[in-house]
């Protein structure tokens, strides 16, 4: 057996190939470029499909796998016209054009989908679509709400979305798990809903031919991103949380029914629901920084870390709002900005870096806050958690024990094969899969520094009063 994993991010799609004990075989990873035009935040469907023949094109050994299962990011648009060709660019999870249109959308939409309305989700930014854009609808065959289902379309000819990402479209009832009546959406274009686990088809034979696959590869419907992401970090208790830092990240713990204080996803694992705070600045803003400071430096990234790592108990004063793309929590503005607070003459290349990741982790800390949790224990994933005084910093924030997993970067891959494995009865169920992946993953845990906590609690309350003051000017 060889599974192909492809998890489509936001910067890159990551491929990785796996047998039936989940031993990694083969990985490689691709950038893909994002489109930012004013306030609108794009990418091309045709870019991800030359990009994922070019990652299966490097595998030697592409003709013996006998599985594929995709996660990747949630909350995109996606208009699909005949023969399967996109008719708009990619609309981001991340763009706000839909925040005008909040007041069409039924009160009863947000109890039935729990989500709180905003310039992000699909629903409204649907209608924005209405009004600029009624050619693109009239038409549309399809509409796709992740890059992960626009590549099963193309490799199974079929329409499918799986119940993590449609959580995050406004459309479905995630109590139910079909789709509302009332969103003034023709259900004949949206996907089919289906499960992680659920075959959607086996290849096309004709797709097969021309990228030299097996005729008999089996496509499963995969999972949006958080939903990979919060089993491969073994969260299953109350209290537990699990933070990715991502280009934009989230908090997530797990409960059997959802919290009306946070944005909740259908998990993986049927009958549980991920309760996630989502937020759009998280590794982004460490990527800002570093081009920030060094820009024309090929290495920019290992001379980020050694600042950091020379520096790792340095104190700065220096305070950061890291709103750098407007935000949803712990607030919900997309025209805010971002800015350094307490700038003086002594203000060093160190504080800059410093307090731009201090920024970002008090924002989550804020979001903890809002999600009514009060956590014993937080793991880290994402490429976020390769910098290791961040961690540190998100310890003495946090105050709570950070665990940090070896090569977390590509664990949200290597869960989603349990969902393989289940299918194909190699494994009983996803507890024992993760409990056993993670019992065999280097880790590390980072604890509070007990003599530098009392100093993060008085910068987060000074923390707490920049946006509100920041509001008012970009009012």
């Amino acid at each position: 057996m060889r599974i192909a994993t492809f998890d489509f991010g936001t910067t890159a799609i990551k491929f990785v190939v796996l047998d039936e004990k989940a031993n990694i075989l083969y990985n490689n990873k691709l950038d893909i470029d994002t489109i930012i035009k004013d306030d609108f935040i794009e990418q091309s469907p045709n870019q991800w499909l030359e990009t994922f023949k070019n990652l299966i094109e490097s595998y030697k050994d592409k003709n013996q796998l006998t599985h594929l299962i995709c996660s990747g990011q949630m909350q995109d648009l996606i208009f699909i016209g005949k023969n399967n060709t996109p008719l708009y660019n990619a609309i981001l999870y991340n763009d706000q054009r839909g925040d005008n249109y909040l007041d069409k959308i039924d009160k009863e939409i947000e109890e039935k989908t729990t989500i709180h309305m905003n310039g992000s989700i699909p629903l409204s930014k649907m209608y924005w679509m209405k009004e600029n854009e009624p050619k693109v609808l009239e038409d549309t065959k399809n509409i796709l709400f992740s890059p992960k289902d626009f590549i099963t379309l193309y490799l199974t000819n079929i329409a499918v979305a799986d119940t993590t990402t449609l959580s995050t479209t406004g459309m479905m009832d995630i109590y139910k798990k079909e789709y509302i009546d009332t969103i003034e959406v023709n259900k004949e274009i949206l996907p089919k809903i289906l499960n992680c686990g659920d075959i959607v088809n086996t290849i096309d034979k004709n797709i097969a031919l021309e990228l030299g696959l097996n005729p008999k590869l089996k496509i499963f419907a995969g999972s949006g991103d958080a939903g990979a992401t919060t089993l491969a970090s073994g969260i299953i208790k109350d209290n537990e949380l699990n933070i990715n830092l991502g280009t934009s990240g989230w908090i997530a713990n797990i409960s059997k029914s959802p919290n009306k204080e946070a944005f909740n996803l259908c998990a993986i694992n049927e009958g549980y629901y991920i309760n996630v705070i989502p937020v759009l600045n998280a590794s982004s803003v460490h990527k800002w920084v570093t081009n920030l400071i060094f820009k024309d430096n090929d290495n920019k990234y290992d001379l980020m870390d050694k600042l950091l790592d020379e520096n790792i108990n340095y104190d700065t004063d220096l305070l950061t709002l890291p709103y750098l793309v407007g935000e949803r929590y712990p607030v919900a503005d997309n025209k805010i900005k971002g800015c350094y607070f307490g700038l003086n003459p002594n203000t060093s290349l160190v504080d800059l870096a410093i307090s731009a990741l201090e920024g970002v982790a008090y924002s989550l800390k804020q979001g903890i806050v809002e999600l009514g949790v009060t956590p014993k224990t937080i793991s880290l994933i994402g490429g976020g958690a390769l910098t290791k005084a961040w961690n540190q910093i998100f310890a003495n924030i946090f105050e709570v024990p950070i665990t940090v997993y070896s090569d977390s970067e590509y664990l949200p891959s290597i869960s989603l094969t349990s969902s393989v494995l289940i299918h194909e009865g190699f494994i009983n169920s996803y507890e024992e899969f993760i409990r056993e992946l993670l019992s065999n993953q280097d880790k590390k845990v980072y604890l509070p520094q007990e003599d530098r906590v009392d100093k993060y609690r008085d910068k987060f309350t000074k923390f707490k009063k920049l946006y509100p003051s920041l509001k008012v000017i970009n009012e």
